[in-house]
């Protein structure tokens, strides 16, 4: 009976253990392209205050993010899965489009709601491949630790 229990017991244990592709993407993960002169607005998951009119966006300029009433860090060639943390320095409201790097961006006015994105790759203007316009992005929004 000992024996029997020792191994319903280590056959459980096992069925508990599941391998988590750290380059699977967290489900609702939506993959996009943005553009100079389009928004990718984030006011549904910082809304704290409905009567109170915040924007808040990312925006792309040249080669670089810009984003308004949220700060944005870039955190490196990480997968969405792969972001565990928050970093303590480096927030800012411009940086540089990076390939294969992912970015959290934090609202200024409230605490423990984030969003996370990765970037795939550039857009580049049809008659000037030299000139960055946008990038593809894939980005998860609620994103809470």
């Amino acid at each position: 009976m000992k024996k029997l229990f020792f191994i319903l017991i280590v056959t459980l244990s096992f069925a508990g253990c599941e391998d988590v592709d750290p380059n699977e993407d967290p489900r609702g993960t939506i993959t996009l392209d943005i553009v100079e002169g389009q928004y990718l607005y984030f006011n549904s998951i910082f809304e704290y205050d409905p009567y109170v009119d915040h924007v808040h966006y990312l925006t792309v300029q040249g080669s670089s993010f810009i984003t308004y009433g949220v700060d944005i860090n870039n955190v490196g060639a990480l997968t969405l899965r792969q972001i565990r943390s928050l970093p303590r320095y480096g927030w800012s409201t411009i940086l540089p489009i990076v390939p294969g790097n992912s970015y959290i961006v934090r609202d200024w006015n409230s605490d423990g709601v984030y969003a996370r994105f990765q970037v795939l790759n550039f857009i580049t203007d049809p008659n000037d491949n030299n000139r960055v316009i946008g990038a593809t992005i894939k980005y998860q929004a609620p994103f809470n630790l």
